[in-house]
């Protein structure tokens, strides 16, 4: 009888216990009353619910959802939903203009990126220990920031063209230990560069496929080359810079070939957005970046292009308009086109940039809506992720922003944010502003 009530109470004691060190319930959020764009390219739908429990969506549905006792609901009448923004090529050095490096203020660009609605990016190409330290703190939470996703360092040529960002391959043979150790950091894409022969860049992307990575490439002028598409790429980093032929599109459409928009780069090396400096007063940028910055801007665009480089700024201006004009070609034969802005840049901004991207899109003769998608449910599968992510259905993971306004009939109005959730928490935009957050910033 004893043993009985050893047995009794040591089974009462290991119930009780884990009664009391039970995690918590997931929050359950419902967003009530939202026009909806999903993100999947479907017209928007009025009067919609999205029930989320945790970081995950639950349910979407009609006014006629059943809402569970104690959810937090959030009204959205007269609101927008669709999906937290992607960047598909950013360089997270930090710097304004291209070239400097600001590392120690990675929290303003995370904070620029989550207040513009960037809830994932792509890094294409970075100090190497740095960004996948940067990767491992956003995702633990220890650095608030949008998902990061990277390649690493560029895989260039003898002579890399960015230094410390790049390793040089100068022989088939140095291959296998350089992809072991990419996969070994778990990057996500390996990058190559410029500087690369077909014949290696054929290699690594054999040897990359070994390891279950995929390779993307910037070639410069060669983007979008048929030859390279014949090399086992998975993508271009970049919109080809030269009208696209019809036999390229096709090919690209066969074999699954992705491109990365960079619209707003190539408008930047024309100069062409800052003919007229009243964009900076948008509040995606004027809340956000630090004054010092946009001082170098101003004094950056006051400067005149020495005649000796005018033929070069016109080509430049070319070159912007021949990458805009293969969009729609492209996007029309079913060649997957994700946004990406290559930011930071004169005039192209972390955050910011996306939206400008979306509206580049546009003038490129994609509609709204599908420019959106090209920002959210294509950014997911360029990244094998469309499963978790990039739109707003049962399953995904809850990134969602409320716009007031209706961006699928006006491009511009994606920047009318009103909030933005990350995983299901809502993010307190006021604190991303710039001066308003700690100066004493967690350490890498």
């Amino acid at each position: 009888m004893q043993n009985c009530r050893i047995h009794f109470f040591t089974l009462f004691f290991s119930l009780f216990s884990g009664f009391l060190n039970a995690p918590p319930a997931a929050q359950v959020t419902a967003i009530t009353h939202a026009r909806l764009i999903d993100g999947t390219g479907s017209a928007a739908a009025d009067d919609r619910t999205i029930l989320i429990e945790g970081r995950v969506i639950k349910a979407v549905g009609g006014p006629d959802l059943t809402l569970p006792s104690g959810a937090r609901v959030i009204d959205a009448k007269g609101k927008t939903a669709m999906p937290g923004l992607a960047d598909m090529h950013v360089h997270l050095v930090g710097g304004w203009d291209g070239d400097s490096t600001d590392l120690l203020g990675y929290q303003n660009y995370m904070n620029s990126l989550l207040y513009s609605g960037v809830t994932t990016v792509l890094d294409t190409g970075n100090i190497t220990p740095y960004v996948l330290q940067l990767r491992q703190a956003t995702a633990s939470g220890m650095v608030q920031g949008p998902r990061i996703y990277c390649v690493g360092p560029l895989l260039d040529g003898v002579d890399p063209v960015w230094g410390p960002l790049g390793i040089a391959i100068s022989s088939k043979y140095q291959i296998p230990s350089v992809v072991e150790q990419l996969k070994t950091e778990n990057v996500d894409l390996v990058k190559l560069y410029v500087g690369l022969s077909d014949q290696l860049v054929r290699a690594i992307s054999a040897e990359a496929k070994k390891k279950n990575l995929r390779t993307i490439i910037d070639q410069w002028q060669r983007n979008g080359s048929m030859d390279l598409m014949d090399e086992g790429i998975a993508g271009f980093a970049h919109l080809p810079s030269h009208r696209i032929s019809e036999d390229a599109v096709r090919k690209a459409k066969e074999k699954g070939i992705f491109f990365i928009s960079t619209l707003a780069v190539h408008e930047v090396f024309a100069r062409r957005r800052l003919r007229d400096l009243s964009f900076l007063n948008e509040p995606l940028i004027a809340d956000v970046i630090p004054p010092s910055q946009l001082q170098g801007l101003r004094k950056f665009a006051e400067k005149p292009i020495p005649p000796e480089r005018q033929q070069e700024a016109n080509q430049m201006l070319t070159d912007f308009e021949d990458a805009q004009k293969n969009v729609k070609p492209l996007w029309d034969s079913g060649v997957v086109i994700a946004a990406g802005t290559d930011a930071a840049y004169p005039g192209d901004f972390q955050g910011e940039g996306v939206h400008h991207e979306m509206e580049l899109l546009v003038e490129s003769g994609l509609t709204p809506l599908q420019a959106i998608t090209a920002a959210t449910k294509n950014a997911a599968s360029i990244m094998n992720a469309d499963k978790d992510w990039g739109t707003l259905e049962s399953g995904k993971v809850a990134n969602v922003l409320l716009i007031d306004g209706k961006p699928d009939q006006n491009i511009r109005e994606t920047r009318r944010i009103t909030l933005v959730m990350k995983q299901g928490e809502v993010i307190d935009r006021d604190k991303l502003k710039f001066g308003s957050q700690s100066k004493d910033f967690p350490a890498l």
